[in-house]
């Protein structure tokens, strides 16, 4: 389904030129991220995810010169055609991560952080908290190497702490939802999700319950519209029954 800049601004609260700018891009050629897409952003978390935490950088301080940059787009799609290598199984994780290093050869500008994320990204087996990065499922962790392009903007022109606590909220529900629809075939699989991780029981089912909830409470003080959003799903979903009813089929 198309998305609009209305769309985004009304369902997401997205600032109306940020919007304009993702949905206006052109798909990038060769990219593995957006194989078969039509559109830029498609009504997909995967693909929405990008003009959202572009809007939640707007609102904790980074100008639109730095967030809509043709530098930043070469960035984030050098980032996700690699994620989807990865994904894909046609590379392997320390390809991935040589990948990621030479997709910000000469943009870093801020080392700190660069070196602290290529640390902590640099594990195999990723901890499941490491710092300020990480939750505690490595499942809700695995979209972590977009949390680089925040290396390629000047450390004081935005409140960078906020900022990934924010990535982390927002990610931790786009994770835990698409884990949700995946729940079946990341069992057969053997692949990463967070209800597997929590467990498919009482105490399992809190935690997931409570980890929406913090996502929600983080949201509301940078963008009320989202957080309502999430409210409302959380209030309108039984995890319980949605779990049966899945595991069941």
């Amino acid at each position: 389904m198309f998305l609009s800049k209305d769309n985004l601004k009304l369902a997401y609260g997205v600032d109306l030129e940020i919007g304009a700018r993702f949905i206006n891009r052109s798909i990038p050629e060769g990219n593995l991220y957006w194989d078969h897409r039509k559109i830029y952003i498609p009504e997909s978390p995967g693909y929405y995810f990008m003009p959202i935490f572009s809007d939640i950088l707007f609102r904790l301080g980074l100008n639109k010169e730095h967030l809509l940059s043709e530098n930043t787009f070469d960035v984030a799609e050098a980032i996700l055609h690699s994620a989807a290598l990865l994904e894909y199984k046609k590379i392997g994780w320390q390809e991935h991560i040589q990948q990621l290093k030479e997709a910000l050869y000469g943009r870093v500008l801020n080392d700190v952080l660069y070196k602290a994320l290529l640390d902590y990204l640099d594990v195999p087996e990723k901890p499941s908290a490491y710092g300020i990065f990480g939750t505690k499922f490595p499942s809700l962790n695995r979209a972590d190497s977009y949390l680089l392009l925040l290396a390629c903007f000047p450390s004081d022109s935005f409140k960078l702490e906020a900022s990934i606590k924010a990535w982390y909220a927002l990610m931790t529900y786009f994770l835990i939802l698409d884990d949700l629809v995946d729940i079946k075939d990341d069992l057969k699989n053997n692949e990463e999700n967070a209800f597997i991780d929590a467990g498919f029981n009482e105490s399992g089912i809190k935690t997931i319950a409570s980890m929406i909830s913090e996502s929600h409470d983080i949201l509301l003080q940078i963008n009320p519209v989202l957080a309502n959003r999430i409210d409302h799903k959380r209030k309108t979903m039984d995890l319980t029954e949605l779990i049966r009813s899945i595991l069941s089929e």
